[in-house]
């Protein structure tokens, strides 16, 4: 399968969910979204709008190759189940066998940071390359991993959880259970909770002056500690350099475990920019041998907000490509 094709992609989240059919060079051919609802309405939802997106772009869902479904975890991927998520009511949803019966197309199903490095492998700053390493930078962190031109699943198919690699087993508590993850120290809502803890008893802070907190304590996240850290503020700081440390620490450990070709880094380094990634690599020597960090190109996705509209779509062309029907070209 050598011509341009077209594949349909499902991204779910806890507020939203889009569909989108785009072609296998990776072109947007049509997208709609819808809040999430409970889960029986959100399926139908989804088979109405990805019917609907097909005829847009002139054919019927039988001229679509495959689906793939990005989706928060915890997720069953032996059975296609999606489990019970922190920020959604479905629980164990047969997902993937209810839109394979309905679509009669073949879907697959991945996480959030699996179907991102995907998408930044096929169509972004790792094509051509066979080992990547994408970390997600959001509310939480993830991970996937590339490794000799695959994706890494490992034995249950939810291998790379990067977001949870142990950096101190003494510090703060993560939302999994330990202690000291890399997500408990950069994931964009525990740096909300511990810059909330720090200021509780100091309502003169400076950092409440922000124009992006107006005085206003649930206005306290990561977009506050950034624009305080800018503006010189000393909690902020002090709470960057820190996550800054954290993060070069994080890309270390995975600099050391993969040796891979590019590191890339999601939506909280778009938004910082140099001002995350100059200490982050100001640091990273402390972690990574210099032959490792000399062959790595470490920066922050090409692909930008755009990766996330690309996801679903990437699980399905990376179903095709491990059934060997179709070429990425990399």
């Amino acid at each position: 399968m050598t011509d341009c094709f077209k594949v349909l992609g499902v991204d779910i989240g806890g507020t939203k969910i889009a569909v989108c059919i785009t072609d296998s060079n990776g072109n947007i051919l049509a997208s709609d979204r819808v809040p999430t609802s409970p889960y029986a309405t959100a399926l139908k939802n989804i088979i109405e709008m990805a019917n609907q997106l097909a005829i847009r772009v002139g054919g019927s869902i039988a001229d679509i190759k495959s689906c793939g479904i990005c989706a928060p975890g915890p997720l069953d991927m032996i059975d296609g189940r999606m489990l019970k998520s922190p920020n959604m009511t479905w629980d164990n949803v047969p997902i993937v066998n209810d839109l394979q019966k309905a679509l009669k197309i073949p879907v697959a199903m991945d996480n959030d940071a699996n179907a991102a490095v995907l998408a930044e492998w096929f169509f972004g700053s790792g094509k051509g390359k066979k080992d990547i390493v994408y970390l997600t930078m959001s509310t939480g962190v993830g991970g996937g991993v590339i490794s000799g031109g695959h994706l890494i699943t490992g034995t249950t198919k939810i291998g790379a959880e990067l977001g949870h690699i142990v950096l101190d087993a003494n510090g703060p508590l993560c939302g999994c259970g330990q202690s000291g993850c890399l997500e408990a120290y950069c994931g964009g809502r525990n740096v909300a909770d511990h810059l909330k803890e720090a200021v509780k008893n100091d309502p003169n802070n400076a950092i409440f002056k922000l124009a992006c907190v107006d005085g206003k304590m649930d206005n306290l996240n990561f977009q506050a500690l950034l624009e305080g850290a800018k503006a010189e503020i000393p909690l902020c700081v002090k709470m960057w350099d820190e996550f800054c440390f954290r993060l070069a620490q994080g890309i270390g450990i995975c600099l050391i475990t993969f040796n891979p070709e590019l590191i890339t880094l999601g939506t909280t380094a778009y938004y910082a920019g140099d001002f995350m990634m100059e200490p982050v690599m100001r640091y990273l020597p402390m972690f990574g041998w210099k032959e490792m960090r000399k062959c790595c190109q470490i920066g922050i996705s090409t692909l930008g907000l755009k990766i996330g509209e690309l996801a679903g779509a990437s699980v399905a062309l990376n179903h095709l490509y491990e059934k060997g029907l179709w070429n990425t070209n990399n």
